[in-house]
Parts: structure tokens; sequence; C-alpha cells
């Protein structure tokens, strides 16, 4: 009878260690910002650690690559709503957006164009990041193109793998060949998707406005300019790392 009431005993104990370890989880801190949740399958003493995330990624980091290292009560999910779950996003650090689009011109000077972004940022939590961006914009009627220096402000709404954003472009186009730039701003909200630890692909829709300088003149010899908006509604698909 004592025999059988201690071996209960161990089992339940064990079953009880097993549920707690079930319930807990590794979390690493690294010095980039970022966060990553998952189990410690190696470790080797002041070098590196081995970690496998719940969705079976294995990720090796150096002890130098660590801030610290804690252990968390882990977040179970269904399947249906894992899209919901955390998505760990950089707390802060640089960050880079490459994009790629199309404006269909809307108004008077309507011009279609080709759109390439690449920007280069701050992010200073997982909700917001300022940068500066470059690129090219191709004019398909005009056959020419423009060069957009400008900042960027973007908001993420959630902090959630599948997250609603909010963007805005400010700045200046300069021209090149038979354009002259001017003004330009682009406000976008879209959606962005987290595929890896440190990378998302972003897609959105928007309108971009853009200042261009026309030169004008009239049966009596007198010219001039008039600064005009050459507007757009975009789409443009990118990836954030």
């Amino acid at each position: 009878m004592k025999k059988t009431i201690i071996l209960m005993l161990v089992l339940f104990l064990a079953g009880g260690m097993g549920v707690v370890a079930q319930n807990y989880q590794d979390v690493v801190y690294l010095k980039n910002g970022s966060i990553i949740r998952g189990l410690i399958v190696e470790q080797v003493p002041n070098k590196s650690i081995k970690l496998e995330t719940v969705d079976g990624n294995i990720f090796v980091y150096t002890m130098d690559e660590i801030e610290k290292m804690t252990k968390d009560v882990a977040k179970k999910l269904s399947r249906g709503v894992s899209f919901l779950s955390s998505s760990d996003m950089k707390s802060g650090g640089y960050i880079g957006l490459v994009e790629l689009g199309y404006g269909i011109g809307v108004g008077d000077y309507s011009m279609d164009r080709l759109k390439l972004n690449i920007i280069n940022g701050y992010q200073f939590n997982p909700y917001l990041a300022v940068g500066f961006g470059t690129g090219l914009r191709y004019f398909l009627d005009a056959e020419s193109c423009l060069i957009p220096l400008f900042t960027n402000v973007r908001a993420n709404l959630l902090d959630y793998k599948i997250s609603p954003y909010f963007s805005l472009d400010i700045g200046y186009s300069i021209g090149v060949g038979d354009l002259d730039g001017g003004f330009l701003l682009s406000p976008t909200i879209g959606a962005s998707f987290k595929i890896s630890e440190n990378n998302a692909l972003n897609v959105g829709i928007g309108y971009e406005m853009q200042n261009l300088e026309f030169s004008w003149y009239d049966s009596y010899y007198s010219y001039g300019s008039t600064s005009e908006n050459c507007g757009a509604f975009t789409i443009k698909v990118g990836v954030s790392f």
C-alpha cells in the first residue's frame, strides 16, 4: 500500500512538473531590440545558445548578441487565431524598407507611374518608426523620371503578427529629364504580415500628391510656369527588415 501511494505521489509530481514546463517558455532579449520566444534546446556556456520557436524555427545566437534571458508564461492560442499572437516586433533599432508600386493618375494633370521607395529609419517601439527615403518615379506618359527625397513616418496600430498600419511620406522630388519636380505628399494605409524574426511583408493603398512645374506660352509670346498637382491613387508592396 505504501509503495502504491509513493508511486502515485511520484507520478503526480512528475506530471505537475511537466505541466509547469509546458506552461513556460524561454524569452531572449537581443541587443538589437528583438524579442524571441521559444525553448532553448542547446547552450554553450558563455558562447552561444540554440533556441527553437513554437513554429519549429531554429535560431542560434552568440552571447554577445544577447541583452538578457528570462522565462515567461507560454501563450497558447489555437491555430485559427494564431495571427492575433504578439509579433515580438522590434522595440528599437534600425529598420529598412523596400517598396514597389504603381500609381494610377487622377485629375487634370494625371499620369500613371511606377514607384520605387528605399527607406532607412529608426524603430522607436513596436508601433512607431521614422526614416528617410529616396527612390524613383517613372512617369509612363512623359517617359521621364523623378527622384523623390522624403521623410517617412510609419505607425503600426497593433503589435500582432498581422497588423494594420499607416504611413506618410513628405518631401520633394527632383526632376530628371523633361520633368521638373516639386512638393511630394503621400499617405498610405495597409496591412503588415510578419514572416520571420525581423522581416515583414507590407501591402498598402494610398494617394500620392506630386507637384510638377509646367511651362506655358500664348500667341503674344508671353510665357511662364505654373505648379500643378499630378496626383495618383497608388498600390504598393514591400518588405521591411
